[in-house]
């Protein structure tokens, strides 16, 4: 299945707790109802999978040390959702990474 399906031939869903990252100004691209995640892009080509059940939210970029790197965040505050949100690169002092 394509990353980017727009959401067509998937289940509707509910943002956790009314998140919607397109609300702050993100793109969806798509979703996959079988494993719960939505798909959004910003203006700056940085990716997000949206994990709507549990409200993770993984993003995907190109660091400028780093290279390409994966960033998780679980149990986010309303702030600091909207942080990450704004700017995607913001440490929240919780989650983890991958290279």
């Amino acid at each position: 299945m394509s990353r980017y399906n727009g959401g067509a031939n998937q289940q509707p869903f509910q943002p956790y707790h009314g998140h919607d990252p397109s609300q702050a100004g993100w793109n969806y691209t798509g979703h996959n109802s079988n494993s719960r995640v939505a798909f959004y892009e910003n203006d700056a080509g940085v990716k997000a999978d949206y994990y709507y059940t549990t409200g993770t939210i993984k993003t995907s970029m190109d660091h400028p040390r780093q290279g390409p790197t994966q960033l998780f965040r679980r149990d986010l505050s309303d702030s600091q959702y909207n942080a990450v949100l704004n700017n995607p690169r913001t440490h929240t002092g919780q989650g983890y990474h991958r290279k």
